[in-house]
């Protein structure tokens, strides 16, 4: 694939600095006669290759096709006048800087033309001298000023691309190591507040409407209060060491203790502390009951909370039903409903994360009236658990 043609680029200080300083060096050679003699040649005009190769220096990075036309230039008039060499090394850092800064498409056209020169020179030296040696002598020198250069600076620019490429792929993983922490964030934040939610709300909410109760009634007797302030008592301390258990798994961070914690044989003494707070509780299990996977016990479970603790805030008596068949497990919750707002405000979250648990396990929830009564059904896979 071709590529864009180079935009010229700002002329660096140290690519000055190394021109000025290569100038004053391949100056010092000349005036030492390090040079051919094979032409009369003003010796004023042998610094005029090298003010071009140098020139080239400068411009190197800010334009390399600049670069080795000026260096090329400079080296033509020394095969007049006379190789110097000064001007021979200065060319071959113009030769580099070509094939490490310039267009990719024309680093390849360049190294042919610089193996053909090379290739060229040994022959024109075999053929007029018929030694051996010059011609060996010759190749080599020749490789060393058009091919060295060259293969330098590609080997160069691609551990220049490799290196960036993985320094791309690095920032990349970071950045996608910084998502997926981010996700495993938001993920841990939100099996925190569902799981806040379905322990502790259903304990407050009948914390909550047992109070409302004694407030509202003045007619009561003291036995009823002091059952009242008990049973108001039970759900306080059970929601406190609900909550630290809750904690107690944050900090552990058993992930394996979470679904032990809750299975369906549990569910009597969830009617019974509902029966307890005032809610009538029709409870019946269908089918031959089994062992199930522990996401699926504690899923069915906060299934059954959820809708009997919507049952005591907006109706009055529910009938829980939890069916085994033989690819999943079937809640149903049918509550009656009492045409009354709810005394406990509810924002809607225990829906929320009842129909998410069970959709995580390729379920389905389907809640609404039905008549005059509120139905909560949930259908979730056993996972082939007969």
């Amino acid at each position: 694939m071709t590529s864009p043609p180079r935009a010229p680029g700002r002329v660096r200080r140290g690519d000055a600095v190394a021109a000025a300083v290569l100038f004053a060096l391949g100056a010092v050679l000349i005036g030492l006669g390090s040079f051919e003699h094979y032409s009369e040649a003003p010796l004023a005009l042998r610094f005029v290759p090298l003010a071009l190769t140098c020139a080239g220096v400068v411009i190197r990075r800010a334009a390399p096709g600049w670069c080795l036309a000026l260096g090329t230039v400079g080296l033509g008039i020394e095969v007049v006048i006379g190789f110097s060499l000064g001007t021979a090394c200065i060319f071959t850092d113009n030769l580099y800087s070509f094939a490490r800064y310039g267009r990719r498409d024309r680093v390849r056209p360049l190294a042919v033309a610089a193996g053909a020169l090379t290739l060229t020179a040994a022959v024109w030296v075999a053929i007029e001298s018929h030694s051996a040696a010059g011609t060996l002598s010759t190749a080599a020198i020749a490789a060393i000023v058009l091919v060295s250069p060259v293969a330098t600076g590609v080997i160069v620019r691609q551990a220049h691309d490799r290196a960036s490429l993985e320094a791309e792929r690095a920032e990349q993983a970071n950045r996608l190591a910084d998502v997926r922490r981010r996700e495993a964030v938001l993920r841990e934040r939100t099996l925190m507040a569902r799981e806040l939610h379905d322990t502790v709300a259903n304990y407050l909410s009948a914390i909550a409407l047992q109070s409302t109760a004694l407030q509202a009634r003045r007619d009561l007797d003291a036995a009823t209060v002091r059952d009242s302030v008990a049973a108001i008592r039970s759900s306080s301390v059970e929601g406190l060491a609900e909550l630290r258990r809750i904690i107690g798994l944050l900090r552990a961070g058993d992930e394996g203790e979470e679904l032990a914690s809750y299975r369906l044989d549990q569910l009597p003494e969830l009617v019974e502390r509902m029966r307890a707070v005032g809610l009538k509780v029709d409870f019946a299990i269908v089918g031959p009951q089994r062992e199930l996977p522990g996401e699926v016990e504690l899923t069915a479970y906060r299934v059954v909370q959820e809708a009997l603790t919507n049952a005591l805030k907006y109706g009055s008596d529910a009938a829980v039903e939890v069916a085994f068949e033989c690819e999943d497990v079937t809640v149903t919750v049918v509550n009656a409903v009492s045409g009354r707002p709810g005394e406990v405000p509810g924002g809607g979250a225990g829906l929320l994360g009842m129909t998410e648990r069970v959709r995580l396990l390729g379920g389905r929830v389907q809640v609404g009236p039905e008549g005059d009564r509120w139905r909560v059904r949930a259908e979730i896979p056993t996972g082939g658990v007969l």
